[in-house]
């Protein structure tokens, strides 16, 4: 039997000594447009026609009727929630397993996040849901994680069964399909993020709500600037030029910069052909060398039903292989260790965030925790136990487009080599 190699993190050689690229990275085109932008003067939503273009370009591109770009994906889910009428009294389904923000948006409508548990996959469990509905329940959150597709048809199912809202969340799933549908537009509602980390970036923030049903896409518009009256279905320089006042409900200012929608379109022009195609070449080449290693419990999901975008790829890890005293932690600390950007899991557990651990709302009075039309929901009792298993068994790998075969190779030889050392 050959002598196991020595860990770089106890001194040995490393698997690979070259450079990840940085993500996200821009062509010169594209920095050169976004200044010709600022040099025009007409930076601004309403002084200018790219966040309109970008805006009809994403919808071309996602196979949707509408699409209303906004600030951030933090504002795209409230948006959503909020032109939907959501609110105090209210209760929206949420995984447990998600960026905060996916549960957040329902507190900042007004309404309360009630959490369900996940699968092996990391996505909404549809078994889950049904128990946690009560005459209070309004939506149910459906986070795309990682790229991977959630299982959507029985999700609608129930949705329809009890005359709920579905809305979405593609923060991290730019082209993933289920089904032959693009995710974001199987449900009522798909709201999608450009932040600095996502499928691409508009500029370090950004992001887009979509949607098919036009009365609904005029309420996003209208809460995306200060709620001006969409009755008319007019945009707010007409509305302006027609009456005095044209504002019928609480909105906020959301709007996306020119700038932004500008190095959207370019983003989006390379999207398909290059940034996508590699994604799903380098998550493909990791599931391919890494699903049937013994150390591998679960590989990420990508059927031809459920066809990956590859934002990341976890694997889930059978830690009962594990020596003694090993813990996931310490694997990936050891496989960093070669030389490879690696990460944990992210974030399976938000109710056992402090704001909702203390109830910590808005103001003195930690609305809408404590409004007398909410339920009393104590979120220490929330146990989402698959969500919990998969705390301390997940390790996930960077797809960036960027990143070659080459850097998947070293990925994977850095796994087998510190799965080698630390497997009984």
């Amino acid at each position: 039997m050959a002598a196991k190699q020595k860990l770089a993190i106890d001194g040995g050689k490393k698997v690979y000594n070259g450079t990840f690229p940085a993500w996200p990275s821009f062509e010169e085109s594209t920095v050169q447009a976004a200044a010709d932008v600022l040099r025009s003067g007409k930076v601004n939503y309403w002084t200018g026609k790219i966040g309109m273009q970008f805006e009809k370009e994403w919808a071309k591109w996602l196979g949707v009727k509408n699409a209303i770009s906004v600030a951030n994906g933090t504002c795209a889910l409230h948006t959503a929630l909020a032109g939907m009428n959501i609110g105090p009294g209210d209760e929206v389904i949420c995984t447990s397993y998600s960026f905060i923000a996916s549960s957040f948006c329902a507190l900042q409508a007004g309404a309360l996040p009630v959490f369900a548990d996940v699968t092996t996959d990391h996505t909404i469990d549809p078994k889950a849901i049904e128990p946690l509905i009560t005459e209070r329940t309004k939506a149910i959150v459906v986070v795309h994680l990682y790229g991977i597709v959630a299982d959507m048809d029985p999700i609608m199912e129930i949705a329809r069964k009890h005359n709920l809202k579905v809305v979405e969340d593609c923060a991290q799933c730019f082209g993933g399909v289920y089904k032959g549908k693009k995710a974001g537009t199987i449900g009522d509602v798909g709201c999608f993020s450009f932040c600095q980390s996502k499928h691409f970036t508009t500029g370090g923030e950004g992001g887009m709500v979509v949607t098919n049903n036009d009365d609904l896409a005029w309420e996003f518009r209208s809460f995306r600037d200060h709620g001006y009256d969409v009755q008319a279905k007019l945009n707010l320089l007409e509305m302006e030029g027609k009456q005095l006042y044209i504002h019928k409900r609480v909105g906020f200012n959301f709007r996306m910069t020119e700038m932004q929608s500008q190095i959207g379109l370019c983003e989006l022009k390379r999207f398909d052909k290059w940034n996508l195609k590699n994604r799903i070449f380098n998550g493909k080449y990791l599931i391919k060398a890494l699903k049937n290693h013994p150390l591998v419990k679960y590989a990420p999901v990508d059927t031809k039903e459920r066809q990956n975008a590859f934002w990341w790829a976890p694997f889930v890890l059978d830690t009962t292989k594990f020596k003694a005293g090993i813990t996931t932690k310490d694997f990936i600390a050891a496989v960093a260790a070669e030389g490879v950007p690696v990460y944990s899991v992210l974030w399976p557990e938000m109710y056992k965030e402090r704001a909702y651990i203390e109830r910590n709302g808005f103001g003195v009075a930690k609305y809408p925790f404590h409004d007398p039309k909410a339920r009393n929901i104590d979120y220490s009792q929330f146990n989402c136990k698959q969500a919990n298993w998969m705390t301390d068994r997940t390790i996930s790998f960077f797809t960036h487009p960027v990143y070659t075969e080459e850097h998947m190779k070293a990925y994977v030889d850095a796994f087998k080599k510190v799965a080698d050392a630390y497997m009984k």
